[in-house]
């Protein structure tokens, strides 16, 4: 399935899925690193581990990716960082965002609740044709309920 659009030269295909995820945070929007300053992940043999760095990563140079983003350490509050990603995903052909989505008031352990982004990733993704579904992989929604 495909949607031709009328003023550009390419189809968006809602069978490809790009994952999207809410959590980064920058000094600029957020007064504080959140996810790029995460704690570093031991290795899983403890003999190595014993052997390897510990503590935090120390951004903007040290960031928790393997891969350093083009946008640099942004916050996923940055309106321009968002419409900058949809573009990209709408120039990849893909149609459809996996938002990654924790419910009201609950985050993972490294970061902070982002409920209030999702009507922004909604429009968002509207304005570049892109479909928004979503994933709660790893909340024990049981607990949420309670």
């Amino acid at each position: 399935q495909q949607n031709q659009k009328d003023d550009n030269n390419y189809s968006i295909f809602y069978d490809v899925h790009i994952f999207y995820y809410l959590w980064y945070g920058s000094p600029s929007m957020d007064n504080k690193y959140i996810h790029w300053d995460h704690v570093l992940v031991p290795h899983w043999d403890p003999k190595i581990a014993a052997s390897h760095a510990q503590g935090r990563h120390v951004p903007p140079e040290d960031i928790a990716s393997s891969f350093y983003p083009e946008l640099g350490p942004y916050s996923s509050r940055d309106p321009t960082v968002l419409e900058s990603h949809m573009a990209q995903i709408e120039a990849a052909a893909a149609g459809v965002l996996v938002l990654s989505w924790y419910p009201p008031g609950v985050a993972d352990d490294h970061g902070e609740p982002t409920e209030d982004l999702v009507p922004a990733v909604m429009d968002a993704a509207h304005r570049h044709s892109i479909k928004v579904t979503g994933e709660t992989t790893g909340i024990n929604v049981e607990a949420v309920k309670r």
